[in-house]
């Protein structure tokens, strides 16, 4: 095993003497280290850990909720597996939402009473939530996923959700530590907030994502989450809470990443990347640790000038294989992407 690598839900490393008898052993009364504690204390990188979907089905499910969004327990298994089908091939995210507080084992969309479900698409230029209402999970069947409009919906609906990521099926530090910054943001800002289901990056715990636009941020308690959404309805990013934006390939959030810290502009929509290509490896100078090259173009734009444009070269490496969860029993390893140069155009 690595050093500084340690599996979910174990003890600290062992100690000489820990056991009483002067020889190694473990510390029987040390809590647990946990994915996002053994992330920071590995000194992992948050930004560019953003998700690659840029759409997501949202479905209002109030019981509690099992290691995936469609695993059958609160959706007909027939129906989970169609609707899953079908969500792949539309490259859409299904997510699981709920209010805030307790939740009590129930199923959605009953004779009485219906329950949500949205499309939220984070696309440049799209940008919107449209809503809908359903009974039988059966109707969710009749969504065109892969459609701009996927049935009978509309934009009426709530157009600045945060959602929280509080799966503590699916990872114990999302629960923990996602539920008190739900509270917070739903009590003390005017956010449509929801807890939901897995956003990815577990050990980035509190995970939070903001839609329409589907910038995500990471490492959040209460007091951070209300600074981060002070700044955002400002129209910036707080730098250090900054996962990046759904939908972007992970080398391109790190060419923004780069260039926002190199100009000291962490302005929303200040930068944008205008072309991202993978250089072959036969016209890359790679180190042994690389394994790959990327040229993105960032074009950044301020109230003196419509664009300015600077080229990013970045360098991928494969980070030694780590528990990603407290859930995990398999090390895996993750690329992260570095910056080799970036420079002014023209």
């Amino acid at each position: 095993m690595t050093q500084g690598t340690y599996p979910p839900a174990v003890f600290s490393p062992a100690l000489p003497g820990a056991d009483g008898g002067g020889r190694p052993g473990t510390l029987p009364d040390l809590p647990p280290l946990r994915c996002a504690d053994a992330a920071r204390r590995r000194g992992e990188p948050l930004h560019a850990s953003a998700v690659g979907y840029s759409r997501f089905l949202l479905l209002e499910v109030p019981g509690p909720w099992g290691d995936s969004a469609l695993d059958g327990k609160h959706i007909d298994p027939a129906v989970a597996r169609q609707l899953a089908h079908a969500a792949k091939a539309a490259d859409t995210h299904v997510l699981l939402i709920r209010r805030p507080g307790r939740h009590p084992s129930a199923r959605p969309g009953t004779a009485d009473s219906s329950a949500a479900w949205a499309l939220a698409d984070t696309s440049p230029g799209v940008e919107r939530v449209l809503w809908g209402s359903w009974r039988d999970p059966a109707e969710l069947l009749d969504l065109d996923l892969a459609a701009a409009v996927p049935g009978p919906a509309e934009a009426a609906g709530p157009q600045r959700l945060a959602l929280v990521c509080t799966n503590g099926k699916r990872d114990q530090c999302c629960a923990i530590r996602g539920r008190p910054v739900t509270a917070a943001i739903a009590s003390a800002t005017d956010w449509d907030t929801w807890e939901c289901s897995h956003l990815g990056g577990h050990r980035f715990a509190a995970t939070m994502m903001l839609l329409p636009t589907g910038d995500m941020f990471g490492w959040l308690d209460p007091e951070s989450a209300l600074e981060v959404m002070q700044r955002f309805d400002m129209g910036q990013v707080m730098p250090s809470r900054y996962r990046g934006r759904a939908g972007q390939p992970v080398p391109v959030q790190a060419a923004l990443h780069a260039a926002a810290a190199r100009l000291g502009d962490f302005r929303r929509d200040a930068l944008r990347a205008s072309y991202a290509r993978r250089i072959p490896a036969d016209a890359a100078e790679q180190s042994a640790d690389e394994t790959e090259l990327w040229e993105v173009e960032i074009v950044h734009r301020t109230e003196q000038s419509p664009g300015v444009a600077y080229r990013v070269i970045l360098a991928g490496s494969r980070l030694a294989p780590t528990f990603l969860s407290c859930s995990d029993d398999t090390l895996r390893a993750e690329i992260r992407y570095e910056t080799r140069s970036l420079s002014r155009i023209g």
